[in-house]
């Protein structure tokens, strides 16, 4: 394999931005707080490795698909099992057969799966799906809600507050530009934890509305859960107006729980996304549902779900092998025992720095809200967060060994010691502090 014979990262992102566009191959991954891309040598458990062979504890962990870390035994072996095989594409296997039989085993609403590679395509074929099923165009989301890149969904994930409509009645915000000028007339969006906004939408709009989408628990805005009876009343709404309940569940799934948000919130969707954590680091995703909904893909109904690389053995058997870890004895124990002692600790920092800042956290995922006293709802207060301090507490954590990526959330595997955290912790003081010095309490 040829390699670039460059070892600091400044020779290295100059040479990136002659040949990727920004420099990088995704557009997160520019780093706004650092100034530049994190360049990395490899990975292994907690840890990310830069090109000098500095380690950082990961605080981003793939933006939470390695659950498990990086370079876990158990996903190397799957994935040499599957090369083993002879690389197969666009083949039917017996392993496919059984990780669908164990997803329905597991996920609530899961009476049948099929699997794909990113939560953006499978999001995507799970809306026409609904279409299909339904018979109707529209669908409602939430502000603040992400569900991918396609062009019928990338709306009001993080318009900016002078564009985003009354907020009792927000407006369908095209995050891209290129996307077609009518792609948001079927698009309905809500503020999320309003129970008489979400009603009078569809006492407007319920009789052309396919599906309710929605993230369980909100982690592309830090981490906003439903307020309590919410996520049953969305479940009710859609029974009284024959849409389908559409749980993306990319960032819940297996994290929360083994059957995702949907069991930990006791509230079963017609249709679901799994992904992230379900590949532990490999491209692997599934849309699941019930029987009747899921019948109309292709080839038993007439809506389309197809592609060379979907189902990649690779992927397959590398989501058998995490399912396998997260199965084992007291998984969800031990990453709850992380969890507990680190989030009372973090607050604690906070409350000695004297930064106003909020920390909302459920499992090993949180957000951050920098000048953000009481708790966060809903994208509008989340939107109040002050970026700039939220900038130096990542540079300075960065500095003492702590890589937080400036996204909303921000999480840990179970890969990560108490020693990680210890040292993460460590980080976190001088990063809290580094605010206070340059920006005083917000």
């Amino acid at each position: 394999m040829q390699r670039l014979a460059i070892r600091d990262r400044a020779s290295l992102y100059a040479q990136a931005q002659q040949v990727l566009p920004g420099g990088v191959c995704a557009s997160a991954r520019a780093n706004v707080a650092l100034g530049h891309p994190f360049h990395v040598s490899r990975g292994d458990g907690a840890g990310l490795f830069d090109l000098q062979g500095r380690r950082y504890v990961d605080m981003c962990t793939s933006h939470g698909a390695s659950l498990l870390g990086h370079n876990h035994p158990a996903i190397k072996a799957a994935v040499q099992t599957a090369l083993d095989l002879g690389i197969l594409c666009a083949c039917e296997t017996e392993h496919q057969v059984l990780l669908a039989q164990r997803i329905t085993e597991l996920v609530p609403c899961a009476e049948m799966a099929r699997f794909a590679g990113s939560g953006t395509e499978t999001v995507m074929h799970g809306l026409r799906l609904a279409r299909c099923a339904t018979g109707r165009n529209r669908f409602i989301k939430f502000e603040g809600h992400f569900h991918g890149y396609a062009d019928a969904l990338n709306f009001s994930v993080m318009p900016p507050l002078d564009q985003a409509g009354p907020a009792h009645r927000p407006r369908a915000y095209a995050e891209s530009a290129g996307m077609p000028p009518r792609a948001g007339d079927d698009v309905i969006v809500v503020p999320f934890n309003d129970v008489p906004a979400l009603e009078a939408a569809f006492a407007e709009h319920g009789h052309t509305v396919a599906a309710l989408l929605m993230e369980p628990v909100n982690y592309d805005q830090g981490c906003i859960m439903p307020m309590p009876g919410f996520a049953q009343r969305c479940r009710a709404l859609c029974d009284e107006h024959g849409a389908l309940l559409f749980f993306d569940e990319v960032l819940t799934a297996f994290r929360v729980a083994p059957g995702g948000a949907q069991e930990y919130l006791c509230v079963t969707p017609d249709l679901c996304v799994l992904g992230k954590a379900f590949g532990a680091g490999m491209p692997i995703s599934a849309l699941v549902g019930r029987r009747a909904v899921m019948q109309h893909l292709k080839p038993l109904g007439g809506s389309q779900m197809s592609g060379t690389y979907l189902a990649h053995l690779t992927g397959v058997l590398a989501a058998h092998a995490a399912l396998d870890v997260y199965a084992s004895a007291n998984f969800y124990g031990r990453l709850s025992g992380l969890c507990d002692p680190f989030y009372r600790e973090f607050q604690a920092l906070i409350t000695r720095s004297g930064v106003a800042v909020r920390l909302q956290a459920l499992g090993p995922r949180f957000g951050l809200y920098f000048g953000v006293g009481s708790e966060v709802t809903n994208y509008r207060q989340a939107a109040l967060k002050n970026h700039q301090a939220e900038n130096i507490f990542i540079r300075s954590c960065f500095e003492h060994g702590a890589y937080f990526q400036p996204s909303a959330h921000h999480g840990f595997s179970a890969a990560h010691t108490p020693g990680d955290l210890d040292l993460v912790l460590a980080a976190i003081e001088r990063g809290l502090a580094a605010v206070r010095a340059q920006l005083g309490c917000l």
